[in-house]
């Protein structure tokens, strides 16, 4: 083969089949080849030229990988992914192929100006990331030499970076294209593998700790650690380990990052500047991905999209004032899809929530940990039962959330979301059993016939500053609400002991009503 050509050499021009590829302007060098402007000159059309780099064209393996790359991008037909619409061989026998010219920006581009970007526009960028990826990752169908039918290849990105990832102003929006599957690993291809499918291939910054294991099978779940990296990196401006990178990119090494990937655990994300604002979802949404065994992140795209989805409705629903985004937002802004073929072929369904979720949200409420004290025997079976799904951080996790809930159904709701979705159905089933034990035992303690001592309640009342007659109204109003298990709720709250005023509680009866409707009903006529 020829001598390498200098990327100046290139321009003006033609290759392809009959001259077709005018080459017009360099746009670029990646790891395996130079990105140049070109003209289809029979139609007049711009687009992007790739050309295998010349110190590489002479490896039969990486040839290979080129030739590969091509069919595989070929084939991955996504409004998300980089279109490739030919092929060819220069006259020097240098590979290249063209795919469709985008004008924007790449997420890296758009970093290095503006390094944190508000929630609603990370989610939304995330969520396209996986709907890209989620196609590669079912499998694209490919003939190979010999074969009477085509197979079905799944395609693991193994570079997923800022970088890779392009931002496309729209009409309808940013849409959001994954480019270079160049370095991707086709799984289950037993036919074709190249000798380098045992080096390490990849970004250090940004790889899944299993991409530095010579010999593991990498597989899905290295892309949700890598966008799990460029998700920190949206929401707080910085890298998940301490490096500060953006200041001291000159002086972080590779084994650095090596070491920080395989061993280094993540800072919490609401711990950086500026990010005390989001909720503990989301938190424990990125946080997931980046865990260090494949086996503790999401176990596909589809479950991080949906995870991703409830989060940000949270803390939207929460009127989370975003930076960047100058205003609170509600759940009927979650972002759209970005392109109009999305609302018939590749979008996620909507993540569930109950019909009163919103009033829950705004319902005014204290959180459990601060009233509820007859509740301790049930939050120890609740920590026992979560420790045996969440392992040995459920404690830490169990106290967050508990100070954020406001009645036991919403603890157990809000502590589903720390569990793979699998595993959430039998831990919300066996809760349930938990609670309604907890009832009947506290029901059979005191009452009688479901009749309260009144002598107990004047013995709490005795040590409170509450005025007799509103207690008396509040007992006659909750039982119109919720029958004659009244009393025993405004016992719960009295036996604490402490100094409370009228609206304090009013406001703790009320977070003792299930029915968001009669909670509110039932403040309304005492404070009125």
């Amino acid at each position: 083969m020829n001598s390498p050509l200098q990327k100046d050499n290139w321009l003006g021009r033609c290759v392809g089949e009959r001259q077709r590829y005018r080459l017009e302007q360099h746009l670029g060098a990646g790891g395996m080849g130079d990105v140049f402007i070109a003209r289809d000159v029979p139609i007049g059309k711009l687009v992007a030229l790739k050309i295998l780099k010349g110190s590489l064209a002479e490896s039969a393996d990486l040839r290979k990988r080129f030739e590969r790359e091509v069919t595989l991008c070929a084939a991955l037909k996504s409004d998300h992914i980089v279109n490739i619409s030919d092929y060819g061989v220069t006259d020097e026998g240098y590979p290249f192929y063209v795919m469709e010219y985008l004008q924007g920006q790449s997420l890296g581009q758009l970093l290095r100006q503006q390094q944190q970007l508000g929630i609603e526009r990370s989610l939304s960028i995330a969520i396209q990331v996986c709907q890209g990826l989620r196609l590669a990752h079912q499998g694209v169908h490919l003939w190979q030499n010999g074969a009477t039918a085509s197979k079905q290849i799944k395609v693991v990105h193994r570079d997923l970076k800022p970088d890779n990832i392009f931002l496309v102003p729209t009409a309808l929006g940013e849409l959001v294209k994954i480019l270079d599957f160049g370095i991707a690993k086709i799984c289950n291809d037993t036919n074709e593998f190249t000798n380098l499918t045992n080096v390490f291939i990849g970004t250090f910054h940004y790889a899944a700790p299993e991409q530095f294991e010579l010999g593991t099978e990498v597989d899905e779940r290295a892309d949700i650690y890598s966008l799990g990296v460029i998700l920190y990196e949206m929401l707080t401006g910085t890298d998940p380990f301490g490096f500060n990178f953006r200041r001291n990119s000159n002086t972080i090494s590779g084994m650095s990052w090596v070491f920080a990937h395989a061993s280094k655990p993540p800072i919490q994300l609401r711990s950086q500047p500026r990010c005390e604002h989001f909720s503990l979802q989301l938190e424990a949404v990125v946080m997931r991905c980046l865990q260090k065994s494949p086996r503790d992140r999401f176990s596909s795209v589809d479950e991080l999209s949906r995870a991703l989805q409830a989060a940000v409705a949270i803390d939207l629903a929460n009127n989370t004032i975003v930076p960047g985004l100058g205003a609170a937002t509600t759940i009927a802004t979650l972002p759209p899809p970005a392109h109009p073929s999305e609302l018939t072929t590749t979008q996620l369904p909507d993540p569930t929530f109950p019909p009163d979720f919103t009033q829950r949200l705004s319902a005014p409420r204290v959180p459990l940990e601060a009233t509820d004290v007859s509740l301790s025997a049930q939050h120890r079976s609740l920590v026992k039962l979560f420790t045996e799904f969440a392992g040995p951080i459920a404690t830490t996790v169990f106290r967050q959330v508990a100070a954020q809930s406001y009645s036991v159904e919403q603890l157990v709701e809000n502590l589903s979301v720390y569990l793979p979705a699998k595993q959430q159905a039998e831990f919300e089933r066996q809760a349930k059993a938990i609670e309604a034990e907890s009832t009947a035992k506290s029901q059979t303690h005191n009452t009688n016939g479901n009749k309260f001592s009144h002598n107990q309640l004047s013995n709490n009342l005795a040590q409170s500053a509450l005025d007799t007659n509103f207690i008396q109204r509040c007992e006659k109003t909750l039982i119109d609400l919720i029958g004659p298990i009244a009393p025993i709720l405004i016992q719960k709250v009295l036996k604490s002991g402490m100094q409370i005023s009228e609206l304090e509680l009013v406001n703790r009866l009320a977070n003792e009503i299930p029915d968001p409707q009669k909670a509110a009903d039932f403040c309304r006529r005492l404070l009125k």
